[in-house]
């Protein structure tokens, strides 16, 4: 299955930012980026392989694809691709209806994974209340699985609690992120892929972020693990991994905002390895430590 990931918010919030910043990043994932116009997108020549004037293809092995001739078009041209990419990106204009976007991630083929939609700090309040496109702005945000607080460093610190407050109450139980210049870790745009490695450290900061991990030789029942999702706090932005199960089963878990997933999967995967990541100054690692001696370590089978 094919990651889907639509990143969406409207004109201005930095959408092409955050995407330049995605293919220049060290990664070993084939991502596919669908966008509207190649021109936005500012690819260094060094890291161009071939192009045409429908597709991109850069020497890590992702391909940047216009959306010119069509988005189903776009998206079967992709699944039909040999090597096929292992996770689809697509850039939803500043108008668009992220939610319609996100029903192909369902597809035969491919796995939504997220809808990240970004918010311009220094406006986003304005837009929100404005007459003409106060609906698309809110109808955007409210469809986020987690809404990317982007421009922060064009705040004071008083106008950026304010506008965290103004966001928790407006989309309350909505997860949300702080960047500045579209500056987001790959591992918090996307879910599980062959290189997302786990982390050594409980405590791995990567700037203002922290991981928390857990790993068992021993295999959890499917109660716990299901109780272990269901409990996990709205400060986990992203939760991922395999767990092993006393049923000689797998569950591949996929957490972003307030999408929770389990599915099967089939793996010789020997050992139970799950991640969480989250805001660094609300990060609670002991109560990650709490619900796992509960739930997981309390329900393994020895």
């Amino acid at each position: 299955m094919i990651g889907f990931t639509v990143i969406g918010g409207y004109l201005g919030a930095g959408k092409t930012t955050l995407l330049n910043h995605l293919l220049a990043a060290e990664h070993t994932i084939r991502i596919a980026l669908l966008v509207n116009d190649f021109g936005a997108i500012n690819i260094d020549a060094g890291l161009i392989e071939s192009k045409t004037d429908s597709q991109i293809n850069l020497t890590n092995g992702c391909i940047c694809c216009s959306l010119t001739d069509g988005f189903v078009e776009a998206i079967d041209s992709l699944l039909a691709a040999q090597p096929a990419p292992e996770h689809i990106i697509v850039e939803a204009s500043g108008v668009a209806d992220v939610a319609n976007l996100a029903q192909y991630g369902y597809a035969p083929g491919l796995r939504l994974d997220s809808v990240l939609v970004l918010a311009d700090a220094e406006n986003v309040v304005t837009k929100a209340n404005d007459k003409y496109v106060a609906s698309t702005v809110r109808r955007q945000l409210q469809s986020a699985d987690v809404i990317i607080l982007n421009k922060t460093d064009l705040l004071t610190t008083t106008e950026l609690r304010e506008r965290r407050e103004w966001l928790e109450n407006t989309f309350p139980g909505q997860s949300i992120l702080e960047s500045r210049f579209g500056k987001v870790p790959v591992s918090l745009l996307m879910g599980n892929h062959r290189d997302s490695s786990m982390p050594v450290s409980k405590h791995a900061d990567h700037e203002h972020y922290s991981t928390w991990s857990f790993e068992s030789d021993f295999a959890v029942s499917p109660d716990g693990l299901m109780q272990f999702v269901s409990a996990l706090p709205a400060t986990v932005i992203r939760a991922k991994g395999i767990a092993r199960l006393n049923d000689d089963c797998h569950q591949l878990l996929q957490v972003v905002g307030q999408r929770k997933t389990l599915e099967p999967i089939v793996t010789d995967q020997l050992t139970t390895q799950l991640v969480a990541i989250g805001l660094s100054k609300e990060f609670d690692i002991d109560q990650l430590e709490q619900l796992a001696d509960t739930y997981l370590r309390a329900s393994t089978n020895r």
